[in-house]
């Protein structure tokens, strides 16, 4: 009794330790994140301000090739396997995201009539609208990932190159933003990616070799902007394109995931990203809001739009959002309801 009462303290903390180190969450992980939602809200107000000044318009180019990619990538991979979830908390934790999803549509639409006139029921008849597309596919990710038969599940290569083929013939379709179904069909494949690669089942030595990835982004970046000047368009994922262009989107999809892989193998932990990371689903929401608040003032103002004042514009749109993520109205408004 004495001998079991001495010892049953001693492995407690050693049992909690484990414990709080499983739960942990991945600080590389976070700061990849940060990085990702820091060039999205970059992306997003060349986008909006300027995107013809030449230095503008190769700076999105190149963030749109790898960034939402590597963002879905990463939303693979802190998906659980399906077993591993019941379906009341997967159905749970989607209706959470998509009361999220309604509220910022609604968000935006009143954002939008303040802005330019056009009427709420127009835009919200759009939906998602925008950026919110990322949200819409998310829950599509998921079910679908949930939904898929055991059998193609544990076939990894059989399943993946299904997903790069429905990416591939996406754009052959009309679907355009119509319920961000084409996007979820284009992007799939990234989320796929991520999935299977947390499960241990990808090829290690394919997916650590940085040399390769490295190589074919460097060969690649620059043949794609020679031949295909509106390559941006089609990782666009909603863009109608031809059966003459599948092999520019071949192209596209291969330096898009050697980036995406290589970005994911050199992250390292940093404590300013960390922030961002974790709260990259509020930046990511709210940002967009912010810029389109302020267009009217760059019309109005004739603001420069040279690349240094747009990464001024980005460290303002940045540090509002960071002030707002310290209010707790904004907070609630992102899951005022919790299924």
């Amino acid at each position: 009794m004495g001998k079991t009462g001495l010892n049953l303290p001693r492995r407690l903390p050693a049992a909690n330790a484990i414990l709080i180190k499983t739960m942990a969450r991945d600080n590389r992980i976070d700061s990849l994140k940060g990085l990702l939602i820091i060039l999205v809200i970059l992306g997003h107000v060349i986008t909006t301000i300027d995107n013809v000044n030449i230095v503008n318009h190769a700076v999105m180019g190149f963030i749109y090739i790898f960034h939402m990619p590597l963002f879905i990538l990463i939303s693979g991979y802190l998906t659980k396997p399906p077993q591993q979830q019941s379906s009341g908390s997967l159905f749970r934790s989607l209706g959470n995201l998509f009361v999220t999803l309604i509220i910022f549509h609604i968000i935006n639409s009143i954002t939008r009539y303040l802005v330019t006139g056009i009427s709420v029921w127009t835009t919200m008849t759009h939906f998602p609208y925008g950026i919110l597309w990322y949200l819409m596919c998310l829950i599509y990710w998921r079910l679908a990932l949930y939904f898929t038969p055991r059998a193609l599940l544990e076939k990894p290569i059989l399943h993946l190159g299904i997903a790069l083929i429905v990416s591939l013939l996406s754009g052959l379709t009309h679907l355009g933003h119509l319920l961000a179904i084409q996007r979820a069909l284009n992007f799939y494949f990234f989320f796929l990616l991520g999935y299977y690669y947390k499960q241990g089942v990808i090829n290690q030595r394919w997916w650590k070799s940085n040399a390769l990835h490295c190589a074919f982004a460097i060969i690649l970046l620059p043949l794609i902007y020679w031949l295909f000047p509106r390559c941006g368009n089609f990782m666009n994922g909603a863009d109608h394109y031809t059966l003459i262009d599948i092999p520019q989107k071949c192209m596209i999809l291969t330096c898009s995931t050697a980036l995406s892989i290589l970005l994911f193998n050199l992250m390292r932990e940093h404590k300013f990203l960390c922030h961002f990371g974790k709260e990259s689903l509020f930046y990511y929401v709210y940002h967009i809001i912010i810029i389109t608040l302020a267009r009217p003032l760059f019309q109005i103002h004739n603001l420069p739009h040279t690349f240094p004042f747009i990464l001024l514009y980005t460290l303002l749109v940045i540090c509002i959002v960071y002030a707002m993520s310290r209010v707790k109205l904004f907070k609630w408004l992102m899951r005022p309801i919790r299924f």
